[in-house]
């Protein structure tokens, strides 16, 4: 028997989901028809894909090796459809974009891909939250299309990175709070205080460690989040000073006016850089491409309203 595309999209599905009642669900079949399809599957290969038996999803050595191959082969065959019909003006297949939390108020994410969605019923998407750094590695490997990331290095080989919006980060704290009263805050003000901080990993936490190790000012980590919904809640409960993208601390005091304050820090200028990132060239599909168009359009119209 011949394998078929199908069920290495089914093997994705089941991998990427971690379960076969998801994957069927995103694959619309029912249950034990992806079975079947995985059991095909094995049966055309002459190896067992998974561990049988255990609660979690486990690939065996011959499932991991199948991964990157089944992966560019859907890659291939969903962007030779995308190719064809392209030439027709028409989007079909798959459109896989990352993103991360909290920048629908900067970028249209949104806006733009209902609008895809409606010019080409044929096109599937699926919108997903990663951290930026993976989400280039993803882009590098052809595990996403393209990508709304956060300040990374724009000097990758193969990738296109294009500015879409930038922010800056503010210093948030509770009404409590000594500095809340001061004038004007410098770095030097901030020796001592305990701080809900961004990742280690994050480039905004790296140059802001850069700036206070630059001064020889000192500030103590007493939370460290990565989920930028969490942060001004734990300032707003006085467990620490912070520093959020602006927009995150005007919410924050919209809804808790009484209980915190904002306030740039005269001597350090830090802000998030928002890029759409994508293969270049023809190595991008034409719905990531499509996607591009649409964002920068309404980039436009906000800008100019």
């Amino acid at each position: 028997m011949i394998m078929e595309i199908r069920q290495l999209r089914h093997f994705l599905a089941l991998v990427e989901e971690g379960g076969f009642i998801q994957a069927a669900r995103r694959e619309s079949i029912v249950q034990s028809g992806l079975s079947s399809s995985i059991k095909a599957l094995e049966n055309d290969l002459g190896v067992q894909l998974y561990v049988k038996g255990t609660r979690m999803l486990r690939l065996t050595a011959e499932g991991k090796a199948l991964l990157p191959v089944a992966r560019s082969a859907v890659r291939a065959v969903e962007a030779t459809y995308q190719a064809v019909n392209a030439v027709n003006e028409r989007l079909v297949g798959r459109l896989d974009v990352g993103t991360f939390t909290h920048v629908e108020h900067l970028i249209p994410i949104s806006g733009a891909l209902a609008r895809l969605i409606g010019r080409y019923p044929g096109l599937q998407v699926r919108l997903t939250q990663f951290a930026s750094d993976d989400m280039v590695q993803m882009l590098a490997a052809g595990n996403l299309d393209c990508a709304i990331t956060s300040n990374v290095e724009k000097s990758m080989p193969g990738m296109s990175f294009e500015t879409l919006a930038e922010e800056p980060y503010v210093l948030l704290g509770h009404r409590s709070h000594p500095l809340q009263h001061q004038a004007e805050i410098h770095r030097k003000d901030l020796d001592g205080y305990g701080f809900i901080e961004m990742p280690s990993s994050w480039a905004a936490r790296s140059r802001l460690d850069a700036l206070f190790q630059d001064s020889g000012s000192k500030r103590k980590q007493v939370a460290e989040v990565n989920d930028w919904a969490l942060a001004p809640d734990l300032i707003a409960n006085n467990a620490g000073l912070g520093f959020v993208p602006e927009n995150l601390a005007v919410q924050e005091q919209r809804s808790n006016p009484d209980g915190v304050w904002y306030r740039a820090v005269a001597d350090i200028s830090l802000s998030r850089r928002i890029d759409f990132a994508m293969p270049m060239g023809n190595a991008a599909s034409p719905a990531a491409k499509a996607l591009r168009t649409e964002l920068f359009s309404l980039k436009q119209r906000r800008t100019a309203l």
